[in-house]
């Protein structure tokens, strides 16, 4: 993905969000998330250290007002060609654990709003998400 410094914070921080919407940050997450990290930086891999600061800087909009506050704030700062690249990243975060939570959800649908994608548009993109992981790119 080649997306400037800016805008790849952006997308790592709107994906980590919308995975801390629910207080838990499990292995598989952690796992998801490093992948991300490394497609978003277009890099083969990131380090341990690498992951650990981004948490710790993203860490500090962990109470869920503040989390819904932080998305409606930063979502519409990407421009409108990776919009949708961070819905996606958010859904596929969001389903690494197996684990669905209400507050996941609601992140999204106030993600979906501040992107301004259509509700048609997220199921569209949700569904490309699970054919991914489906046919084993998501791993």
């Amino acid at each position: 993905m080649n997306v400037s410094a800016e805008h790849a914070d952006a997308l790592l921080e709107l994906a980590y969000l919308v995975t801390a919407a629910d207080g838990r940050l499990d292995d598989a997450e952690l796992a998801a998330y490093r992948k991300v990290v490394a497609s978003v930086r277009g890099v083969e891999s990131v380090t341990d250290s690498a992951i650990d600061a981004l948490l710790d800087r993203f860490a500090a909009a962990v109470d869920h007002k503040e989390i819904h506050d932080r998305v409606r704030e930063l979502a519409p700062t990407l421009p409108a060609g990776l919009r949708e690249t961070a819905f996606k990243l958010a859904v596929k975060l969001s389903v690494a654990d197996l684990d669905a939570s209400r507050e996941e959800e609601v992140v999204q649908e106030i993600m979906l709003e501040a992107l301004g994608i259509s509700p048609e548009r997220a199921d569209e993109l949700t569904a490309e998400v699970y054919a991914t992981l489906d046919a084993g790119e998501g791993d």
